[in-house]
């Protein structure tokens, strides 16, 4: 009876051992960190096809969840160690551009005398992840507000598989035509011949669409 539990350990440490390794080169640092990273991605994608099999949530969804929890600690490992590279000066604000979820960084020199860049931006994710809140998206937002002096204005359009298609292509659309009504332009101190679109990713591909309108 005793030998079973040391067979059963043995036999899972081989599994999981099995799992996890992948032949790298012998030029990369720290082969097991990146081993134990790219079993984690698997794990959560296998899960998530499980769940989705068994009917207890969409693929994506637990796909999502997943990427969120995961970003949340890694985040938080960062902000220990660097302070969260917050932007002291930078005001965010979440409101919404023609019923649209957006999140506006306004930079601190401020618009007095003087009129602004804008730049309207879409996160990436293949349309189905991601959010213009969380993570680097809102990291990089706040530095490129703060260091170039621009107002940017990062949209919060919806995902798969809530939504489908052109759904988010007309989220960002009317986003943009609010951001660049003269009122609106007005209320921020936005030189109207100075705004720009950016995204990545899927967020390039809106970005390019809607570039074309």
């Amino acid at each position: 009876m005793r030998l079973k539990p040391v067979v059963f350990t043995v036999l899972l440490t081989v599994a999981v051992a099995y799992y996890v390794y992948i032949p790298l080169p012998d030029a990369i640092q720290e082969p097991w960190k990146l081993m134990l990273l790219d079993a984690g991605f698997r794990a959560t994608m296998h899960l998530a096809t499980l769940k989705d099999w068994l009917g207890f949530d969409h693929y994506i969804r637990s796909i999502r969840k997943s990427s969120e929890g995961f970003e949340g600690i890694m985040n938080g490992l960062h902000s220990s160690e660097s302070g969260g590279g917050v932007m002291p000066g930078v005001k965010v604000s979440d409101i919404t551009f023609a019923g649209i979820p957006v999140r506006v960084y306004e930079p601190p020199a401020g618009g007095e005398g003087h009129l602004r860049r804008g730049l309207m931006f879409y996160h990436g994710g293949g349309w189905a992840l991601g959010s213009a809140k969380k993570g680097s998206y809102d990291a990089i937002n706040r530095m490129v507000s703060d260091e170039l002096n621009t107002v940017v204005v990062s949209v919060e359009y919806r995902l798969y598989p809530e939504v489908h298609f052109p759904v988010p292509y007309l989220d960002c659309l009317a986003a943009a035509k609010h951001f660049l009504s003269p009122e609106v332009l007005a209320k921020y101190a936005i030189d109207p011949e100075r705004v720009g679109v950016s995204g990545d990713s899927a967020g390039g591909n809106l970005a390019a669409a809607v570039a074309q309108e």
